[in-house]
């Protein structure tokens, strides 16, 4: 009987070491789980403050404001056509030297900064200032060129079009 006795308290005593194991390791998990969501929500803060951050102010590369300047011109009649798509995306390749995939990647990304202006003022305003840090007086010719072909690729350009183009340049030296 006291061999029984001392083998159910060993039993018992293996059993309470146990279960305190697991419930350490349970413990161990919800810290780790913890430490994730900390390191992850410094990242959330920063996509969250990116997401609702005006898009334009986000643009610092000189070629993506002429792109995202092309599509607003492109937009400001309406949708933007195959033809004006096409006049786009060779002159991104002609002009920035880029390859096709680089240049439909930039029209994409132009596009989804001006989905909601219709009015290409507002784009030129917001965008002018990048323009005039980082670029040239031969590039700024070249970017009003390029603004001026898109407008030109599906007729006539437009009063709208030609008149934020001329205070575009204006606004630009």
């Amino acid at each position: 009987m006291p061999i029984l006795l001392a083998l159910i308290a060993a039993l018992g005593t293996i059993g309470v070491i146990l279960w305190r194991l697991n419930s350490a390791a349970s413990a161990a998990r919800d810290l780790a789980d913890t430490a994730q969501d900390l390191a992850g929500l410094s990242r959330r803060w920063r996509w969250r403050r990116k997401a609702t951050a005006d898009q334009l102010s986000l643009v610092d590369d000189p070629r993506m404001a002429a792109v995202a300047m092309m599509c607003a011109i492109a937009q400001s009649d309406g949708a933007m056509t195959a033809a004006e798509r096409v006049t786009i995306l060779r002159m991104a390749v002609e002009k920035f030297g880029c390859t096709g995939k680089v240049a439909e990647e930039m029209l994409v990304y132009g596009r989804f900064l001006v989905r909601e202006t219709h009015d290409p003022e507002n784009c030129f305003r917001r965008l002018t200032p990048l323009l005039q840090a980082k670029c040239g007086p031969k590039e700024r010719l070249e970017l009003l060129e390029m603004l001026r072909a898109v407008a030109a690729t599906d007729g006539p350009t437009g009063d709208n079009e030609r008149l934020s183009i001329e205070r575009l340049a204006r606004n630009l030296g």
